[in-house]
């Protein structure tokens, strides 16, 4: 019996990510803060991008964005990777 299961990948990354960074296979993923683009992964899964290693999940997770100090601008900023 060959069986063939689609995997379920959602971008979790930044809307200004170069790179992205997905959670595949999650039970839900929700957003809980638009402003911060953090976002609530309900279930295991593997966290992937291109530029980091795999993490595999085995619990829920919170992901948000990372700001980063732009010390030419004196201002943070949304990190891109």
């Amino acid at each position: 019996m060959n069986i063939n299961m689609e995997q379920l990948t959602v971008n979790v990354a930044s809307k200004e990510s170069t790179s992205g960074h997905f959670a595949i296979n999650p039970k839900r993923v929700e957003m809980v803060d638009e402003i911060n683009e953090t976002r609530f992964v309900k279930g295991d899964c593997v966290l992937s991008t291109k530029n980091h290693t795999d993490l595999n999940m085995k619990s829920d997770c919170l992901i948000t964005i990372q700001n980063v100090y732009d010390p030419f601008s004196k201002m943070f900023q949304k990190s891109k990777d």
